[in-house]
């Protein structure tokens, strides 16, 4: 079994981005660096790109749900 440091820099970048320990845009500058040095490859470019699109949307459905959540027990202390 051989270390394949396109995959470990893949994944970290991905698990980094998930877990919030580095914003998106720094891990997209990351991911070209890489890309620039052929430490990784444009599909993996692909799957950074893939998972900050992804982590985006949940960001913006937590963000939607809290709203909606705080609307609603505004509602109801007003009430």
């Amino acid at each position: 079994m051989s270390f394949d440091l396109g995959k470990f820099l893949t994944e970290g970048l991905i698990d980094s981005i998930k877990n919030g320990l580095i914003p998106s845009d720094l891990a997209t500058v990351y991911a070209g660096n890489y890309l620039a040095k052929s430490l990784i490859t444009q599909a993996q470019v692909i799957q950074v790109s893939e998972a900050i699109a992804a982590y985006k949307a949940a960001q913006a459905e937590a963000a939607k749900q809290a709203e909606s959540s705080l609307a609603a027990q505004t509602e109801n202390t007003v009430h």
